[in-house]
């Protein structure tokens, strides 16, 4: 089991990894061990791309280095076993570190310890198998494909694309047979970049720093301050940052201030107040209609280490229907009438608070609060099935072959607004033709009341260009 000490970190979908030395301020030593005083600071962005049925595939990484010419410059100080199979289209802030100036070429990481986790829907509920993976090689170099000048106090972010499709040997039936040859995309960016934004940063809060602003302790203990302003989204306004405590974990989006170090948050989402906090997937609702009273859920993070609770295993949550019903990053009321106790679905990805009660060694789990999540979902999108109402308002479907996808509808109809960022593409009009284009759709899983299924509402569709 992970023990996570006094915070969870998620790699939702898009992993990210930032690099710095403590706090949010980067530190002032010569990682290269040379003499300049010229600093600038590296944080590190992780992705992946799919591969069918696959609900995990945990890595230990134990090194990422930048090299200059001269020096492979560290930019993780920590190993960290990233689960790349849950990271598509978010990122996740890991770390950050101070690095000499100057000109990088190149980058490269060293891994170890891949375990392999699939869903199979053979059975009835749903089952996790697992598989420990033999690499082929444990360290992976990637020249960039422009060089690029890091100058006095820049702040970038190095973004490590772990692709699975590439990575994950499969034999001629199409099964994964547990050799993983490692394929890595990585590049530098501004941090002004979009695809170094940080998503679904989870922490415990430390304290409060007034009404705007408030620390919480990240990965390996490392603490971030985090700053709000009149433009950031708080998913439950009835929870301001003044009623936060130690007992509170949240959810933060936003990107780095290359000034403060600090986290500018754009999003702020309160996911547990009282005792436990659960990320996963659903993989089984019963009864499968109506009000649910059982939910199975794949944990890929808990907090605390709960007696009896595995990460990477399936549990069963108890509901009642007195459970608080929440879409993450969305302050409208009129969540609770699209996200409930019966609209729930298999393969929704969420976040679940609540009290834990242990006696004489048995943990008891009494479920307060249900959070949908954002989620990435990878395919195809299928040719002609585009309906346009006006502007970008309409849908399409996805042959969806992500990790969730063996467990939504087959194709996924995705709803599309004026609201839903189309990245590499003009706009659902874009989606024409007669050949499948291939596709990452960032957004909530939600039930269409009008035909009782699964459906997939967009706030960003990607034209996969790689």
């Amino acid at each position: 089991m992970r023990k996570l000490n006094a915070i969870c970190v998620f790699l939702a979908f898009l992993a990210a990894i930032c690099l710095s030395s403590c706090g949010g301020t980067a530190s002032t030593s010569d990682p290269s061990g040379g003499g300049s005083s010229d600093q600038a600071s590296v944080f590190t962005i992780g992705t992946d791309a799919p591969l069918p049925s696959v609900i995990s595939c945990q890595i230990m990484v134990t090194g990422v280095t930048i090299f200059n010419g001269t020096t492979n410059v560290p930019v993780l100080t920590n190993s960290q076993d990233v689960d790349f199979a849950q990271l598509s289209g978010l990122h996740q802030l890991l770390d950050l570190n101070a690095v000499p100036t100057g000109t990088y070429t190149s980058a490269t990481v060293t891994i170890s310890s891949p375990v392999i986790a699939f869903i199979d829907t053979t059975q009835n509920p749903p089952v996790i198998n697992t598989i420990n993976g033999t690499l082929s090689q444990s360290s992976v170099t990637v020249n960039f494909a422009n060089p690029f000048v890091l100058n006095n106090a820049d702040l970038v972010g190095l973004r490590m694309e772990f692709d699975l499709r590439q990575s994950l040997a499969t034999d001629a039936n199409g099964q994964i047979t547990g050799t993983v040859n490692p394929v890595f995309n990585m590049q530098l960016l501004n941090s002004s970049d979009a695809n170094v934004s940080i998503d679904d940063f989870h922490g415990g809060v430390v304290g409060t720093t007034g009404n705007s602003s408030f620390v919480m302790q990240g990965p390996k203990g490392r603490q971030w301050t985090v700053q709000t302003n009149s433009s950031t989204a708080f998913d439950d306004p009835s929870e301001p940052i003044s009623s936060f405590t130690t007992n509170t974990i949240v959810e933060v989006s936003g990107q780095l201030d290359p000034v403060t170090k600090d986290i500018d948050a754009s999003e702020v989402e309160v996911v547990s107040n009282d005792g436990f906090f659960l990320a996963g997937l659903f993989t089984s609702i019963r009864p499968p209609s109506g009000p649910a009273t059982q939910a199975d859920l794949y944990v890929r993070a808990e907090l605390p280490d709960i007696t009896g609770i595995e990460d990477g295993q399936i549990t069963t949550l108890g509901l009642n229907g007195s459970e608080q019903y929440r879409i993450a990053n969305i302050n409208n009321p009129i969540t609770t009438l699209l996200f409930n106790n019966s609209a729930l679905a298999a393969g929704q990805s969420v976040g679940v608070g609540g009290k834990l009660t242990t006696t004489n060694g048995v943990s008891t789990l009494t479920v307060h609060r249900v959070v949908l999540r954002r989620q990435g979902q990878a395919g195809t999108w299928v040719p002609g099935s585009t309906t346009i109402q006006s502007g970008n308002n309409g849908s399409f479907q996805l042959t969806d072959n992500w990790t969730a996808g063996v467990l939504l509808p087959s194709p996924l109809t995705v709803l599309t607004t004026d609201q839903t960022n189309f990245i590499n593409l003009s706009g659902l009009s874009a989606l024409s033709g007669t050949q499948a284009i291939p596709l990452r759709v960032v957004g909530f899983i939600l039930i269409n009341p009008a035909t009782s299924q699964p459906v997939l509402v967009a706030r960003s569709v990607e034209e996969i260009t790689d």
